[in-house]
């Protein structure tokens, strides 16, 4: 219901003329261009640039942030003597790096993946610190007590207990990573993706249309990529829940 009526509410603004038509289309005229998108392979081919700079820029955060949070949650002197660094380089919106890193790496994947990277490694990465200082003290003594290494206890015993905190990171940043590859697309100067396609239909004439069925399909994106990793959350995860239950 809340969707029907977002979607009529904006075709009666739009029909009763309360915004320009260069500023905003009927919603009926958006979902049907966003349907004419959909079937063209031209715009699928964007798509799949940027689904891609995405995927490389997260996978690179993930094998950054995930493995340093462990080390960082394991050692107090380690987290200790870094924690300030992290705290101060944190802040920095990715997207204000643009230019600087289209002149380091250009306008392709390597600009893209690198601002995707930036943005996503320290929600990860301070996930999954959380998730290790969440970790049952007790039974860490415990395996120690046993005699296990702390390699084993930080697999057999750690791991186990930070993977829902490492979830939860990965499911709040997939969505910024997509926006973040976008931006980056749009205002980087690339060549390809989305954003740039965004860019491109801005300036011709009547492409209000296009520019609003293309942030339509965006959004979308992100929903759809959102449940797939709610669904991984909950299969892998559910051990959490029933525990807090």
């Amino acid at each position: 219901m809340g969707v029907l009526g977002f979607l009529t509410l904006w075709e009666l603004v739009a029909r009763l003329h309360l915004l320009p038509r260069d500023a905003l289309p009927p919603a009926s005229t958006t979902l049907a261009r966003a349907a004419e998108l959909l079937t063209d392979p031209a715009f699928l081919t964007q798509i799949g640039y940027t689904l891609w700079a995405a995927l490389v820029g997260y996978a690179i955060a993930l094998f950054i942030a995930v493995p340093l949070g462990l080390l960082l949650g394991l050692s107090n002197r380690v987290y200790a003597a870094t924690s300030t660094i992290v705290e101060l380089v944190r802040p920095l919106p990715p997207i204000g790096l643009v230019p600087l890193l289209v002149l380091v790496a250009g306008q392709g994947l390597e600009m893209k993946s690198a601002v995707v990277a930036l943005g996503c490694v320290f929600p990860l990465l301070v996930n999954t610190i959380h998730g290790v200082h969440s970790t049952n003290g007790v039974a860490r003594a415990t395996a120690r007590s046993f005699g296990w290494s702390p390699a084993l206890v930080a697999y057999r015993v750690v791991w186990p207990s930070a993977v829902p905190s490492v979830l939860t990171g990965v499911r709040v940043t997939v969505s910024i990573a997509l926006i973040l590859c976008i931006g980056a697309e749009f205002i980087g100067g690339s060549t390809t993706g989305l954003g740039s396609w965004l860019l491109l239909q801005s300036m011709l004439p009547q492409g209000i249309d296009s520019v609003c069925a293309g942030v339509i399909i965006a959004g979308l994106l992100g929903l759809v990529i959102n449940a797939i990793v709610s669904v991984l959350e909950t299969k892998y995860a559910s051990w959490a829940r029933r525990d807090e239950g």
